[in-house]
């Protein structure tokens, strides 16, 4: 039978020029297949910045002044950038707690909580969540989150004056472009994640301290320090660096702990001193945690969950709770953690309030307490569980965080409706003027309750406009991107049926080619014709310029496709006169491949999925054997514990803090298990099934004959290395000279450079 593929039997009357005109016309179809594959995949690839990455900032909003007195005329920030919650709370393994000074503060003077933070936990993102109330401008990451791609407001822009010392990373960006603030960073060189990096902090806490003496002899720093909306800023970059170097679980993470503490203690008692009128706000909290194995930037509560401390003027005293007090009420922080989280055992205040909040929140709160406009940008509610307030004022504070955020909302909705050619409101928001007259009715008539009610709802509306319109376009753009991988994938089943099946031949035999390429032609042009009233829609909306290249990709494919009717038309009758048990079979391996597909998505988040994948495939594995090999082989049962041993793998948590027993452990059983196959290879002449399979008569010796007892050398060595390694690192000691040439060598020199020749590709490493 003929056959036009490039693979199965062939007429042996089949010119071999045609074979030869064939395979050449596959290979230029492929080459140009890998080139529109490149370009297809780079440019959906940017459709994540579209969707995910698309600023949320706006401008030309007005500032919503308050109607209420200021409770404190300066406020102090103390961020412990990388703080985790649980480090902070709970007390190390003497049973006293790292952080006394800021624990008599809860139990006396102030408020507590977990800050909640949002994905993803950098430095920036926090930074900006804390100090502008907003989640960061995801076009940002673009910059390496270093850099303003878009302005905003934040706390100190509104403040009369900032001071600002810290990290050369973090405080520029707020107090780089501002022209009332003072501040000062260390330089680049300072963060060695070699050594403690505490006296990071003591350096921040003694900018600060200078700046206070040196008011003394300056008049003119002196007023500034006398005025009101005043805030003072600490970045204390410690904890974060050491960390990354040391684990949160070190000696030296901990410690950083304590010093934090100590420094809080030392601004409050020196701030104290020097005003002397119980005006000042304090606020103790951290950008993002810290992992177990020293990283951060994804959502485990390790990273999410950071400490929040206020005090001082405008804050409430800490409020004594009972168990019954405690509430369940569904409701989820942007790190999707419920409200109303039970406090853990070892923390040890069971008995006092706790009040979480959303990181975004803590914006909104240092602008209340300093009576200033909330940053017009925010999206943070104000925690009224911090403020201490008249009950008018609460409201009026309440009030003013709503307009602000109704406010991005209002903007938000014109921009988008300028560019519209069909503009879908937001319906909840549509009488909101009579929301907002309600309101004011009720403050007229002293009912603060249902003005405060009122203000909540309307709020919580207008964040949810917000996203609304910041995810205006998710529906249009992700089935376009839809479309255009379907097309894709679609595209290249024709190819594969084209090119390296039968089907073509056995097709083209049936169908006239005139007729196809009368029928491309008008394909052809259509989809020119429905590209360009698209892009005519897409110009006149003033949408973005990569808004035109995922329509015109995505037609493109689809005018491919429709190309190739005929041979869809003839593949489909083809299919229709099969066998029914055919088709069975054909959907049957596409449920399969279905189920495999979503199985490995995921087992992303799922890892025990892997578990009883080894124990299905280890049970099924050594049944199948059993019909190749009999069990006095041994194979079927080794395949199988195998396969339930490597079960256990994806048991274990995916992160583990440093064990240099673990390592010692592991690099000792990849020695026995090397010497156990190497014994089996040489002693496996008495069992045929194993040497077909160890395939003896294939291996040639190796150039070098004492290999093997290299490679297991060099694999304890290795051991060895992590172990001296990782304890001159717990003790704060530099690698000596000599263990550091020898971990080069051993994982450079000898392994890749030496090692290729001294076997032969057949020769297995260990």
């Amino acid at each position: 039978m003929g056959v036009d593929g490039i693979l199965g039997s062939r007429d042996s009357k089949q010119s071999k020029a045609n074979i030869a005109r064939r395979r050449k016309w596959v290979k230029r179809r492929e080459t140009w297949l890998v080139i529109l594959g490149v370009i297809l995949h780079a440019v959906y690839m940017l459709s994540i910045f579209d969707i995910y990455f698309k600023t949320p900032i706006v401008h030309g909003m007005d500032l919503v002044s308050p109607r209420f007195s200021a409770p404190a005329k300066r406020l102090v920030l103390l961020v412990a950038d990388g703080l985790r919650a649980d480090k902070f709370f709970e007390p190390d393994s003497e049973g006293n707690f790292r952080a006394p000074f800021l624990r008599s503060v809860i139990m006396n003077q102030g408020r507590w909580g977990v800050s909640h933070a949002r994905p993803p936990t950098e430095s920036r993102p926090g930074h900006v969540a804390i100090i502008a109330g907003f989640y960061e401008d995801p076009s940002a990451v673009t910059k390496g989150w270093k850099a303003n791609p878009v302005e905003f407001d934040s706390v100190f822009n509104r403040s009369r004056h900032t001071f600002s010392f810290g990290s050369p990373d973090i405080v520029p960006i707020f107090c780089g472009a501002l022209p009332h603030s003072t501040w000062d960073t260390y330089p680049h060189e300072f963060e060695d994640f070699a050594t403690d990096a505490s006296f990071l902090d003591e350096w921040s806490f003694d900018q600060f301290q200078s700046l206070l003496n040196r008011s003394n002899d300056d008049p003119k720093l002196k007023r500034f320090l006398e005025q009101d909306n005043l805030v003072i800023f600490l970045h204390l970059l410690g904890c974060d660096s050491n960390g990354h170097a040391h684990r949160p679980f070190s000696s030296i993470y901990l410690n950083n702990v304590k010093v934090v503490d100590h420094i809080a203690e030392r601004v409050y008692n020196l701030l104290e001193s020097y005003y002397k009128d119980n005006r000042t706000s304090y606020i103790f909290t951290a950008d993002h945690g810290m992992s177990d194995k020293g990283s951060h930037g994804d959502g485990h509560p390790s990273n999410t969950d950071t400490p929040l401390v206020a005090w001082g003027a405008g804050i409430k005293h800490p409020k004594p709770i009972s168990e019954r007090d405690h509430s369940h009420h569904g409701l989820r922080f942007v790190d999707e953690h419920l409200h109303d989280t039970p406090i853990p055992k070892e923390w040890g205040l069971h008995g006092i309030e706790r009040v979480d909040v959303n990181q975004a929140d803590i914006a909104p709160l240092m602008s209340t307490l300093l009576g200033l406009p909330c940053p017009v940008n925010s999206v943070g509610n104000l925690p009224l569980g911090y403020v201490d307030m008249k009950e008018e004022e609460e409201v009026e504070a309440v009030l003013a965080n709503t307009k602000q955020i109704l406010n991005q909302f209002l903007r938000k909705s014109q921009i988008k409706l300028s560019h519209s050619l069909y503009f879908k409101p937001f319906t909840p928001l549509a009488q909101y003027s009579s929301m907002l007259n309600q309101i004011e009715v009720s403050l007229s008539a002293r009912d603060y309750k249902a003005a405060m009610q009122l203000s909540e709802n309307l709020r919580s509306l207008a964040l949810e406009g917000l996203h609304y319109f910041q995810t205006y376009d998710w529906l249009m753009l992700m089935t376009i991107i839809t479309l255009g991988y379907i097309g894709w994938m679609i595209f290249l089943v024709l190819h594969v049926l084209q090119a390296y099946t039968s089907l073509l031949g056995y097709i083209s035999r049936k169908e006239e080619a005139v007729r196809q390429k009368c029928n491309s032609g008008k394909v052809q042009l259509w989809g020119c014709l429905f590209m360009g009233v698209v892009s005519l829609l897409l110009s006149l909306e003033r949408s973005p310029p990569l808004y035109h290249a995922y329509f015109a990709m995505t037609v493109f494919l689809w005018t491919q496709i429709l190309n190739e009717y005929q041979f869809i038309k003839a593949l489909w009758r083809d299919l229709s006169g099969r066998k029914f048990n055919y088709i069975i079979k054909l959907l049957a391996i596409g449920v399969v491949s279905v189920f495999i597909l979503e199985l490995l998505v995921r087992s992303f988040t799922e890892r025990k999925l892997y578990t009883w994948c080894f124990l299905v495939v280890g049970a099924i594995a050594s049944i199948y054997l059993y019909n190749l090999f009999p069990w006095r082989s041994g194979i079927p049962v080794f395949v199988c514990l195998t396969c339930w041993f490597l079960s256990l793998f994806t048991l274990m948590p995916a992160e583990i803090p440093d064990n240099n027993k673990l390592v010692i452990a592991s690099g000792a059983m990849i020695i026995v298990i090397g010497f156990a196959a190497k014994w089996l290879d040489l002693h496996a002449d008495g069992n045929k099934y194993w040497l077909g399979i160890c395939k003896h008569e294939m291996m040639r010796q190796p150039r070098f004959h004492l290999l093997f007892y290299l490679q297991a050398l060099l694999v304890g060595l290795s051991s060895v290395m992590v172990f001296l390694s990782t304890s001159h690192r717990t003790e704060k000691q530099e690698l000596h000279t000599i263990h550091q040439l020898m971990n080069w060598c051993i994982a450079g020199m000898l392994c890749s450079l030496l090692f290729p020749y001294l076997f032969d590709s057949s020769v297995k490493m260990l």
